[in-house]
């Protein structure tokens, strides 16, 4: 039988809880997981997992106990702990019985080729920025560039959101609205911003080339310097009644236009 970790104050388990704090993360370049399913799909992406944290309960199942054999194989500490520990680490209200603590990914952007780039500014729903994580890797996007007061890609709740999407798809952080849009031009790519007061529908503007679709907080949009140095704004046609979309749907529905025109453009 494993030794278990029955108290909060351990060494090990106050380090893992500063994992809650962004700026500890960004400096030690590690986050958490949780779940059994946010872990499998973290090690199917090739992700580093260097400890994880789980309850007795989680060896009653075939499944637990593959996936805790699995993260063993890769070297990965796996450490029994008690389910008041787990509590005290977990991010959510019915903790799933293990956490694992995996390092940043670090993918470049890879804008060769014909990319298509989410560009985020200002977002700070985690689950909304981990619904459009998700969508950008499902849709096949260069990479993802979040500006300064954005959340982090890394919180917790936006990890479970993306479903293992963080590992997917390149992400870069940090770098202020100005410094993102000159970066992203200076590569060649034409920056659109949705805006619901812009003339222009999303498919009457040409998205079949490398651009990045630049989607804004939830309240407000872009903000005024984003929308001054983007190249082109497009609005989502909205027949109904509702006068905006949130923010997650909008962006999806962008960056899915851009795929369509582009796969339209190779059947012609």
């Amino acid at each position: 039988m494993r030794a278990e970790i029955a108290s909060r104050r351990n060494p090990k388990i106050q380090e893992i809880r500063k994992l809650g704090r962004r700026e500890h993360r960004a400096r030690v370049r590690r986050f958490f997981l949780e779940g059994t399913r946010s872990i499998e799909e973290a090690m199917d992406a090739g992700a580093r997992i260097y400890e994880t944290l789980v309850t007795p309960h989680l060896f009653e199942y075939s499944r637990g106990r593959a996936l805790c054999e699995r993260l063993e194989a890769a070297g990965a500490e796996v450490v029994t702990v008690t389910d008041e520990v787990l509590a005290s680490v977990s991010d959510t209200e019915t903790p799933q019985g293990i956490v694992a603590v995996a390092a940043m990914p670090d993918n470049p952007l890879r804008l060769d080729g014909n990319p298509l780039v989410l560009l985020v500014d200002g977002l700070r729903d985690p689950g909304n920025l981990g619904t459009l994580v998700r969508t950008a890797a499902a849709l096949g996007a260069a990479g993802v560039v979040l500006t300064r007061g954005t959340v982090d890609a890394y919180n917790p709740k936006c990890v479970r959101a993306t479903m293992g999407s963080v590992f997917r798809v390149p992400i870069r952080e940090e770098m202020s609205t100005a410094e993102a849009i000159t970066f992203l031009k200076g590569h060649g790519l034409r920056v659109i911003a949705g805006d619901a007061r812009a003339q222009v529908a999303c498919h009457d503007r040409d998205l079949s080339g490398p651009c990045a679709i630049l989607v804004g907080g939830e309240a407000f949009g872009p903000s005024r310097e984003a929308l001054e140095m983007c190249d082109a704004r497009v609005r989502i046609p909205m027949p109904g009644a509702a006068e905006s979309l949130n923010a997650a749907v909008a962006g999806a529905i962008l960056m899915y236009e851009a795929v369509r025109q582009r796969s339209a453009g190779r059947e012609t």
